[in-house]
């Protein structure tokens, strides 16, 4: 069977180099042999858990934001409540069963791109009414409110070694290799938004696809809130250069080049909420909030105990309420 380096190696050969959003789209979302699509990447014994699986507080959390937006909307007939990139689909569970407590009456919609990991959200919201789509672009605008949790950081980057532009070629030994090209124009005005002056050789990670995401996103909601979760910052935070522009993971720990072995590992780069505002009020939503995760949570309520005594969950709880954690939460309203 061939691999999926060895499919990147006769795809550069025949048509020419990559970019890295080239390479980590495929590296990621390949359906045959993409990371999401190679097993538990996910979840409990995966490669990553994010926040929402290590505690019920932060679907508890989410629930509060929904049921908020519904009752400021007047509750009206057909709210719909959408997240994005689901994971193994237990976030939307907890955030399903609190909204019925609630009598937060409303569609569930679930955004999901892998298959496989579609069937994985239907066995954990099996005897619950749900719908599933591909992409947000699928969706009429209906009032609602739409989440998405640690998702935009798997967007795909450009990686740029300013000023040039880091492309992937095939080596002479079959192995994947890094090679520069003047940048798109297009390209670097992504950074220089963010980053007047760029550090000469330095690397940066830019997503373009950011802005037609949260279009579409915005798009969906013909009124109501977005609450976007991730890791990152704004402008200078994220490419100060004290984190790599793009890092990969494996069993929970680092990972190793993200070049070797594409589909094994997950790569990810933080977030540019700087990006990100701009992107939502080109799409007529206003940013309402811009916060850290423990400051978010701490907002509803969620605190934690002594050290003395403390459950598994406690301390799981205690790792979402740490302020050096660089998780940012931006809500946004239309």
């Amino acid at each position: 069977m061939t691999s999926l380096r060895e499919r990147l190696v006769g795809r550069i050969r025949a048509d020419g180099p990559l970019t890295f959003a080239q390479y980590m789209e495929a590296a990621l979302f390949d359906e045959a042999a993409g990371f999401y699509a190679r097993g538990p990447g996910i979840g409990q014994g995966g490669h990553f858990a994010t926040a929402a699986m290590a505690h019920p507080a932060f679907a508890a959390a989410v629930v509060a934001e929904a049921a908020a937006t519904w009752e400021g909307l007047g509750r009206p007939a057909g709210f719909r409540v959408t997240e994005v990139g689901p994971g193994t689909g237990g976030l939307a569970r907890r955030v399903a069963d609190g909204l019925a407590a609630r009598g937060v009456g409303c569609e569930l919609v679930l955004v999901e791109r892998s298959a496989g990991l579609a069937a994985r959200q239907r066995e954990a919201l099996a005897g619950l009414r749900a719908r599933w789509v591909r992409h947000p672009g699928e969706l009429a605008p209906a009032p609602g409110f739409l989440y998405a949790n640690e998702v935009l950081d798997a967007l795909p980057v450009r990686l740029l070694a300013w000023p040039d532009e880091v492309l992937i070629e095939a080596g002479s030994d079959g192995r994947l290799v890094e090679a520069r090209a003047p940048a798109d124009p297009a390209v670097q005005r992504l950074l220089l938004d963010s980053l007047p002056e760029p550090r000469a050789g330095a690397r940066y990670a830019v997503r373009p696809a950011l802005g037609p995401l949260v279009q579409a996103l915005a798009g969906s909601v013909a009124a109501g809130r977005l609450l976007l979760v991730d890791y990152g910052g704004t402008g200078a935070e994220v490419h100060d250069g004290r984190r790599p522009p793009v890092r990969t993971y494996i069993g929970g720990q680092p990972g190793g080049d993200p070049l070797q072995a594409p589909g094994s590992q997950d790569i990810t780069a933080d977030v540019d909420f700087g990006q990100l505002e701009r992107a939502a009020g080109a799409a007529g939503v206003a940013t309402e909030r811009l916060e850290p995760q423990a400051e978010w949570l701490a907002r509803h309520g969620v605190a934690v105990g002594p050290a003395e005594g403390r459950t598994e969950a406690d301390w799981a709880l205690a790792g979402l309420l740490d302020e050096r954690l660089p998780f940012v939460v931006w809500t946004g309203r239309r």
